[in-house]
C-alpha cells in the first residue's frame, strides 16, 4: 500500500512537471540567470532559476542591486561559446526572445564587455555596452530582441566569445509567443533583430502587462523633435484588430505631430542592412466632414504601405515596409497629400534588421504584403533620370529590389562612385534622401 502510494505520488508529480512545461511552451517562459528556484513578480510574472538550462558559467549576487531579475547574472569565463538549451517554445509559432544585460561593475574591472548573442543557432546579435552600464539605475539596462518562428519545441540562446579579454555574461532570458498572424511578414527561417520601437507622445516605458505580447516601447515625443507637438485621443478606446502586429491599445492612445517632418536616428549601424519597419497610426480626433488627415511615408525614397495613410479614429493603422537596405543615414519623411488639412501624425515605431535574409517580394507592402516591382521602376527611373549627376551607382544597385530584378546589377567595378550630397529632393511619387 505504501509502495502504492509513493507511486501515485510520483506520477503525480511527472504530470505537474509535464503541464508546467505545456504551460511554458504556450504562453513563454522567463528565466533568471544565475539564481535557482522561482518566484513571482509584482507583474504576476513567475520567474525561474538558470538550473537545467545551462551546465557552463558561474553565477554571481550584484549585492548592491536590489530589483530581480537583473540583481543575480551568469557570466562565461571559459570557452568560445556558452548555451543556453531546452528553453521552451511552440514549434512554428511567431516568437519574442529578449535577452538582458546589467553590467553594474559586477567584476570590478571598469569596462563593459561586448560579445555576441545567437539565438536557435541562426540569428546573431552583437551586445556592445557603453560605460554609462557603470553606472546605469536599476530601471536602465541592455537589452537584444529577436522574433522569429522556432523550428523545434525548444530553443536555444548561446553567448559567443569575440574578444578574449571580455567575458559574456547574461541576466535574463524571456520568451513570448505571439497570436497567429502578428509579424506574418516574417519569412520561415527569418529573424527580425530589434533596432527600435518607439511610443510616440508617451512619457515612460510601455512593457507588460500594458504589452501582452512582452514587447518594450521607448518613450518618445516632442521633447524629441523640436517643433512637433504631442497629442492624446479623444476616443474613449482604440480598436487594434485592423493592425495585425497588434500594438497596445496604450501606445495608440497618444502620437506625436507636425507639419511635414524629416524622421532620422533609426539606430541602425553604418553598413546597409535588409530591414523590416512597421509603423502605427490613429486618429486623435473625430473630424468633422471638411476635415482630412492624409499623409504618404518614405524610408530613403521607397513609400511605406501601398496607398496614403489616412488614420481612423478610435482605430489602429498599420503599414509596414520590408526588403529595403537602410543604414544609420536612413531617414523617414513624412509628407501630406495635397488634400490634407491636418499636418502628420504617428503614434509607434518598430525597426528591425532581417537575419537569414530571403527576400519574398514584400516590397512596400501595406498590410496585405504585396509588391508592386512595376511602380518602383517606374518611379526609381524618372528620379535617376533628373538627378543623373548626384547619384550614387553604389546607392542605386544596393535596394533589394534592383537586386531581385537584375541580378547583375550586383557586380560592380571598384571605384565607380559620383560624387554624393547629403541633400533631400522629390520628383513623381517617390523621395529619396541621400
Amino acid at each position: 500500500m505504501e509502495s502504492g502510494l509513493l507511486l501515485l505520488a510520483f506520477l503525480s508529480t511527472l504530470v505537474t512537471v509535464h503541464q508546467f512545461h505545456i504551460i511554458q511552451a504556450q504562453e513563454g517562459i522567463s528565466i533568471d540567470c544565475g539564481t535557482t528556484g522561482s518566484y513571482v513578480d509584482s507583474n504576476n510574472v513567475t520567474w525561474v532559476g538558470d538550473k537545467g538550462f545551462v551546465t557552463t558559467g558561474e553565477s554571481i549576487n550584484i549585492t548592491d542591486v536590489v530589483k530581480k531579475p537583473i540583481n543575480t547574472l551568469r557570466y562565461f569565463p571559459t570557452g568560445q561559446t556558452n548555451c543556453y538549451t531546452n528553453i521552451p517554445a511552440t514549434k512554428g509559432r511567431t516568437t519574442l526572445v529578449r535577452t538582458k544585460f546589467y553590467y553594474k561593475n559586477y567584476d570590478e574591472n571598469y569596462s563593459p564587455p561586448s560579445f555576441d548573442v545567437v539565438y536557435d543557432g541562426k540569428h546573431r546579435n552583437s551586445i556592445a555596452m557603453t560605460v554609462d552600464s557603470l553606472f546605469s539605475d536599476e530601471e536602465t539596462f541592455h537589452y537584444s530582441e529577436v522574433i522569429f518562428a522556432p523550428a523545434n519545441e525548444n530553443i536555444s540562446v548561446c553567448l559567443v566569445r569575440t574578444s578574449p579579454s571580455d567575458n559574456p555574461f547574461i541576466s535574463s532570458i524571456e520568451v513570448y509567443r505571439f497570436d497567429a498572424g502578428m509579424y506574418d511578414d516574417l519569412g520561415p527561417e527569418e529573424g527580425f533583430i530589434l533596432y527600435k520601437r518607439n511610443a510616440y507622445g508617451a512619457t515612460k516605458l510601455i512593457s507588460y502587462p500594458l504589452d501582452p505580447y512582452g514587447r518594450l516601447w521607448s518613450p518618445k515625443g516632442s521633447q524629441d523633435y523640436p517643433g512637433l507637438i504631442d497629442l492624446t485621443t479623444s476616443a474613449p478606446s482604440i480598436d487594434i484588430t485592423g493592425a495585425l502586429n497588434k500594438p497596445p491599445e496604450i501606445v495608440m492612445t497618444k502620437a506625436m505631430s507636425g507639419d511635414g517632418f524629416i524622421m532620422s536616428g533609426l539606430n541602425l549601424p553604418s553598413t546597409l542592412l535588409p530591414v523590416y519597419l512597421a509603423l502605427y497610426f490613429s486618429e486623435p480626433q473625430s473630424l468633422g466632414r471638411t476635415q482630412k488627415r492624409s499623409f504618404t511615408v518614405f524610408l530613403d525614397g521607397m513609400q511605406v504601405g501601398s496607398h496614403p495613410i489616412v488614420p481612423v479614429f478610435g482605430k489602429a493603422t498599420q503599414v509596414v515596409l520590408r526588403d529595403i537596405m537602410a543604414s544609420s543615414e536612413s531617414q523617414l519623411v513624412f509628407k501630406s497629400t495635397d488634400d490634407s488639412g491636418l499636418p502628420t501624425i504617428i503614434s509607434g515605431l518598430e525597426v528591425y534588421s532581417i537575419s537569414n535574409y530571403k527576400d519574398h517580394g514584400s516590397g512596400g507592402g501595406g498590410q496585405s504584403g504585396s509588391s508592386n516591382n512595376g511602380k518602383f521602376l517606374l518611379n526609381l527611373c524618372k528620379c535617376f533620370i533628373n538627378n543623373f549627376f548626384s547619384w550614387s551607382i553604389k546607392q542605386i544597385t544596393s535596394h533589394p529590389k534592383i537586386h531581385k530584378i537584375f541580378p547583375s546589377f550586383s557586380k560592380q567595378p571598384k571605384g565607380n562612385k559620383l560624387n554624393l550630397k547629403k541633400y533631400y529632393f522629390e520628383d513623381s511619387e517617390c523621395v529619396f534622401i541621400f
